[in-house]
């Protein structure tokens, strides 16, 4: 894997579409659009909160401005050794309480990749980020850890000290991480976790996506390369993406032994559009043709509703129980 992208601003709105609307956008986007070279992958991300969920119950009340702090892994693999690592036992960053140390560092990076069927724990990449959004504008800030770091890293460990320890498996990567850019956004995931603080693994969210890009390269000169339909219809926004995610399920860290959960519908997708400018005309059509609204929708938020009406989690309550056999169960068949 090469450079990623650190920093995100844009409007990011999702769309919750039965399969039928779901055709009918891809058959609308395929004129100028084709899914990215990654295909159809499995996402997991882990969210942070407070042991009582501040941070989430903040954020459901739909305020001017929000955060949410998590990492993010991409295949299924990475996915379970991220989770597996990250509750193998307790993980609480808090004020004035030391980090893990680098015996528990890889010890727990190890057991992760174990459970998972990895080898080498430096080869799984994780993704830890801030996502605020401020007057319906998106805002994130990310890096790349290698998954003993990022375990480092959120425990209290320095961010360089992590980094430079158990370095990145990509050279590319493993350079850029240590970039002045890269500094500063650790140093304001540091800040947030300090203000949040004391931190602890809170949800955990899974979903199968399928993400869609612009066709063609963007030239020096403004052009595309390569004659599309369609396509310079979308020039004014040629970093567009679409992205639909099905098999949508949660993992509640504070009831681990309840396993995988879904969130929707196994006939659902979730259509979020990013994007930094107005949509192009054949989107709107499409939208409008199919009846294809804006919903209130997060993941993490959704998931935490659904939580709530299971058993009350006890004010402070604890995740440090950890069951492998719920984490690890095969996860749910959609027909």
């Amino acid at each position: 894997m090469g450079g990623y992208h650190s920093v995100f601003k844009r409007v990011e709105k999702k769309y919750r579409i039965d399969p039928a609307q779901r055709r009918a956008v891809e058959a609308a986007a395929a004129a100028c659009m084709a899914v990215d070279a990654y295909g159809r992958t499995r996402i997991t991300s882990l969210y942070l909160d407070t042991p009582d969920r501040a941070m989430i119950a903040r954020s459901v009340e739909k305020p001017l401005y929000k955060e949410k702090l998590r990492l993010r892994a991409y295949g299924e693999a990475a996915g379970l050794a991220l989770m597996a690592a990250f509750m193998v036992g307790p993980m609480v960053r808090a004020l004035g309480e030391p980090p893990l140390s680098e015996a528990e560092v890889e010890a727990r990076a190890q057991a992760g990749c174990s459970m998972a069927g990895l080898a080498d724990p430096l080869a799984v990449t994780v993704f830890f980020g801030i996502k605020k959004k401020f007057k319906g504008i998106v805002y994130k800030r990310r890096l790349a850890l290698s998954l003993p770091a990022a375990l480092a890293f959120v425990s209290g460990t320095a961010y360089e000290v992590a980094s430079t320890r158990w370095p990145l498996a990509d050279p590319g990567q493993a350079v850029e991480a240590l970039n002045a850019q890269t500094r500063q956004i650790a140093r304001e995931l540091e800040a947030a976790m300090g203000r949040a603080a004391p931190l602890v693994p809170s949800m955990g969210i899974a979903c199968d996506r399928e993400a869609w890009a612009v066709r063609g390269a963007l030239l020096p000169d403004g052009e595309f390369e390569g004659e599309v339909d369609g396509l310079a219809d979308a020039l004014f926004d040629p970093e567009l993406r679409l992205t639909f995610d099905d098999r949508l399920e949660y993992w509640d860290c504070f009831r681990p032994q309840a396993g995988w959960c879904p969130i929707i519908a196994p006939q659902e997708s979730i259509l979020e559009i990013k994007s930094a400018g107005p949509y192009p005309r054949w989107l709107v059509t499409a939208l409008s043709a199919h009846a294809i609204y804006p919903a209130s929708f997060t993941k993490y938020g959704n998931a935490y509703q659904l939580s709530k009406k299971q058993r009350p989690v006890r004010r402070g309550a604890s995740n440090q129980l950890f069951l492998a056999p719920a984490l690890k169960k095969e996860r749910i068949h959609y027909a």
